[in-house]
C-alpha cells in the first residue's frame, strides 16, 4: 500500500527502519549526507596523522576561473608500493567544490548514496586498461563530496597512473567554485582494502580566479587629516563572488566629487595586478564630505568609494574599518589563511583582520592542532604592517556555549583548546587557562546559539558582543530575547558592538555575509586597535561602510560616565552613509527615546537631552551598580543597519 502523503513525515530517522518514503526528505538528507560528511572527515582526520605513502598527485587545470563549469583530472602516479585489486583512493573535496549558489550544481551523482546514473560527473581510468576500475561517490551538495576508486582486478604497480575526472565532458561539468579560492584536493590511498588510508604528501591544489569584472568597488580612508595624501582601494569585481577579475587591464578616471578637476587621476590598471590596486596620490577634503568616483574608461565601468570626512572622528582619533570573525579550511571552511588576509586587505580594503578558525577535533580534520596554530601565527605575523594594515591574533572557542572568540594583543597568544584527552574549555574555567594573556573574549550571535547570560563574566575581558553576523541580528527581540544582546544590557553587562560574517570562505567583510567593525583608535596599530577594543570604542554595521559618531558630556562610544544625581544626560550624533538614511534613533534603556527621519540625505545628525535626570534613569542591575545606558541606531532607506557602542551613566 503506498504511503498517504497526508500523514506526518517520519522526522526521527536514527532507528527508523520502515519504507523510505515515509522519511521526511529534508530529515533524510541531513541524517545521511551529513552523517557521510562527519565518517569522511574524520577518515581524513586518521589519514592526515598517518606518515604518507609513496605515490604522488597532480590536478589540471590548476587555475580554474569562479562560476565557469570546468573539468578537473587529478592523475595519480603510483610508486613502489604496488595497488592491487581491493584497494581503493579516495579524493576528498575542499567545502564550496561544485559551487554554493545552487547547492544541485555540487551535486556529482544521482539517487542514493553511491548509485551511478544520469548525472554522474566523476569517472576513473586507469594507464593499464586491463586494470578494472569502480568508482564510487559521497556528496551533499557544495558541503562535501568525496570520491572514491575501487580497484576490482588487475595492478598499478611503479609509474602507473590513475586518472580520476571531476566533471566528466561528457556532460555539463559543475563550477569549480564561485568563490577566488586556493581548493586543495585532499588524495589518500587505502592499499589492503582495510580503510587504513594513508596521505598523498604533494596535495593537490587548484587555484580559483575571478572572472570578468562588471563594475568597481572602491574604498578610501573614513576620517584621514585634512589635506593629507590618501591611497583609495579599487576592485574591479565580477558578478560571481565580488571576486577581482583576474585577467582585467583598465583605464583608470579618479575624481574627488566636488572638488576642482585639478584633483582628477588617471592611472593605468595593468593585467597583473588581477583586478585589485591602491591609487596613491589624491588628497584628502579639507573639510565636509566627499568622495572620490572612479570610471574604467576603457571597460565602461563605474564605482564610488565610501564617504570622506575628516570631522566625523573625534579629535585624537581616526575610523578604522576590519572584520574578525573569519574561517578557513583550517577548520570548518573553504581557503587559506593567506586567502583571508589578501581577501581582507586588497578586495574588502579593510584596515585590519583577523583569522576566527576552531580547533576542537570536531573541526580540525585537515592538519594537527599544533600546525594548524603555528600556520594561524605565521600567517597573522606576516600580513602584519603597522600603518597599513593590521591582523589580530584570534580563534573561536567552539566548546563554550554559543561560542565566543579569543583575541589577543600580541603576535603570539595562548593556545587552550586540547586534544581528546585534554581538559575541555568552559565557562567556568577559560578565564583560568587564560589569566596572565593580554586578550579579549567576545560572544558572537548569542540569540541564535543560546546563550545563558549568568555563566561566569569577567567585565574586563569580556567587553563586546557580536550585534551583527551572518546569523542574522543579535539586538533584541524574537525567540532569543533573553540570549538578545539587549537583555544582557538590560541585566548589567556593559557591552561595546561589533559586527561580523562568520564566514567559512575566507572572505572577511563580504557584505554579502554579515557585518563589519567599526574602531576609533590613534592609530593603525595591533596595540592601537586592540586598546580601542578593549575601550569598546567600536561601531557594526551589516556590511556597508557607513561611519558613526556619537558623544555625550565628553564621553565617545564605549565610555563609561559619572554624573551629578540631578544632571540630564544629553548626546549628540552623526551618522554618514553610502545611501540615503531612512532613521536615526537613540535607543535609552532598552527604549527609543528619541528619533530623527531625515529627508532624502546620507549626512544625518541628531541632538537630545533626556527630560529626566541621572537619578531617575540610572536603574538597577543583576550586575553591578544601577546605571543607564544610551547607544545609537541608524537605518537607511536600503534596510542596511549601523549601531554605535552604548554610552553608560551612572549617577555620582
Amino acid at each position: 500500500m503506498a504511503f498517504d502523503h497526508r500523514e506526518p513525515y517520519v522526522t526521527d530517522v536514527e532507528d527508523y527502519n520502515g519504507p523510505l518514503d515515509r522519511v521526511s526528505p529534508y530529515h533524510y538528507y541531513m541524517f545521511t549526507y551529513w552523517r557521510l560528511r562527519g565518517h569522511w572527515r574524520n577518515v581524513l582526520y586518521a589519514w592526515t596523522r598517518r606518515p604518507p605513502c609513496d605515490a604522488t598527485a597532480a590536478i589540471a587545470p590548476a587555475i580554474a576561473v569562479a562560476d565557469v563549469p570546468t573539468t578537473l583530472t587529478i592523475t595519480v602516479t603510483i610508486g613502489e608500493t604496488p595497488l592491487g585489486a581491493g584497494g581503493r583512493v579516495a579524493v576528498y573535496c575542499q567545502k564550496d567544490y561544485g559551487g554554493t549558489a545552487n547547492h544541485n550544481v555540487g551535486r556529482l551523482f544521482q539517487g542514493p548514496d553511491g548509485q551511478a546514473g544520469y548525472g554522474a560527473r566523476i569517472t576513473a581510468s586507469a594507464s593499464r586498461p586491463e586494470v578494472g576500475l569502480r568508482v564510487r561517490v559521497h556528496c551533499c551538495g557544495a558541503v562535501f563530496t568525496c570520491a572514491e576508486v575501487f580497484v576490482e582486478s588487475g595492478e598499478l604497480g611503479l609509474g602507473d597512473t590513475l586518472s580520476i575526472v571531476l566533471g566528466d565532458p561528457s556532460c555539463k561539468p559543475p563550477v569549480v567554485c564561485e568563490k577566488a579560492k586556493t581548493l586543495p584536493f585532499r588524495v589518500g590511498i587505502d592499499y589492503r582494502g582495510d580503510g587504513e588510508f594513508r596521505p598523498i604528501a604533494d596535495t593537490p591544489t587548484v587555484r580559483v580566479v575571478g572572472g570578468r569584472a562588471a563594475y568597481l568597488r572602491c574604498f578610501a580612508p573614513a576620517t584621514p587629516a585634512p589635506g593629507e595624501p590618501i591611497a583609495v582601494r579599487v576592485v574591479a569585481a565580477d558578478l560571481a563572488n565580488h571576486n577581482p577579475a583576474y585577467q582585467h587591464h583598465g583605464r583608470l578616471r579618479l575624481s574627488v566629487v566636488g572638488e576642482a578637476a585639478s584633483q582628477d587621476r588617471i592611472v593605468e590598471m595593468p593585467e597583473e595586478a588581477h583586478g585589485a590596486m591602491l591609487v596613491q596620490g589624491l588628497a584628502a577634503p579639507r573639510s565636509g564630505v566627499t568622495r572620490i568616483r572612479v570610471i574604467d574608461e576603457r571597460n565602461g565601468l563605474m564605482g564610488q568609494t565610501n564617504p570622506i570626512c575628516p570631522e566625523m572622528a573625534p579629535p585624537g582619533l581616526r575610523v578604522y574599518y576590519g572584520e574578525i570573525h573569519s574561517h578557513t579550511e583550517l577548520s570548518d571552511g573553504t581557503g587559506s589563511c593567506d586567502d583571508n588576509y589578501t581577501w581582507a586587505r586588497d578586495v574588502e580594503g579593510l584596515d585590519f583582520a583577523a583569522l576566527a578558525d576552531h580547533f576542537e577535533d570536531g573541526q580540525s580534520y585537515n592538519y594537527v592542532l599544533a600546525d594548524k596554530w603555528r600556520l594561524t601565527q605565521e600567517a597573522t605575523e606576516r600580513f602584519h604592517a603597522p600603518g597599513r594594515f593590521v591582523t589580530l591574533l584570534g580563534y573561536e572557542i567552539g566548546t563554550l556555549e554559543a561560542h565566543r572568540n579569543v583575541y589577543f594583543r600580541d603576535g603570539v597568544g595562548r593556545m587552550i583548546v586540547e586534544g581528546p584527552e585534554g581538559e575541555r574549555v568552559t565557562m567556568d574555567n577559560v578565564y583560568d587557562k587564560l589569566e596572565g594573556a593580554e586578550y579579549i573574549l567576545i560572544p558572537h550571535a548569542p540569540k541564535y546559539h543560546g546563550i545563558n547570560w549568568r555563566r561566569p563574566h569577567r567585565p574586563d575581558r569580556q567587553r563586546l558582543v557580536e550585534i551583527c553576523s551572518s546569523w542574522g541580528i543579535s539586538e533584541e527581540g524574537g525567540e532569543g530575547r533573553y540570549q538578545s544582546v539587549r537583555h544582557a544590557l538590560e541585566m548589567g553587562y556593559r557591552f561595546g558592538f561589533t559586527g561580523g560574517t562568520d564566514n567559512h570562505s575566507a572572505e572577511p567583510g563580504n557584505p554579502d555575509l554579515g557585518g563589519i567593525t567599526g574602531v576609533l583608535a590613534p592609530a593603525l596599530t595591533r596595540e592601537a586597535l586592540f586598546d580601542a577594543l578593549l575601550a569598546r570604542h567600536t561601531f557594526a554595521t551589516s556590511g556597508p561602510r557607513m561611519t558613526l559618531r556619537f558623544e555625550g558630556h565628553g564621553a565617545i562610544m564605549g565610555d563609561e560616565l559619572v554624573l551629578p544625581g540631578d544632571a540630564h544626560p544629553r548626546f549628540r550624533a552623526r551618522a554618514l552613509a553610502g545611501e540615503a538614511i531612512a532613521r536615526l534613533e537613540l535607543i535609552g534603556n532598552g527604549q527609543v527615546v528619541h528619533a530623527v527621519s531625515p529627508e532624502d540625505t546620507d549626512d544625518a545628525t541628531l541632538e537630545w537631552e533626556d527630560e529626566r535626570t541621572v537619578a531617575e534613569v540610572a536603574a538597577p542591575r543583576e550586575l553591578g551598580a544601577p546605571s543607564a545606558y544610551y547607544y545609537l541606531r541608524v537605518t537607511t532607506v536600503n534596510g542596511a543597519y549601523g549601531w554605535s557602542s552604548p554610552i553608560w551613566v551612572s549617577q555620582a
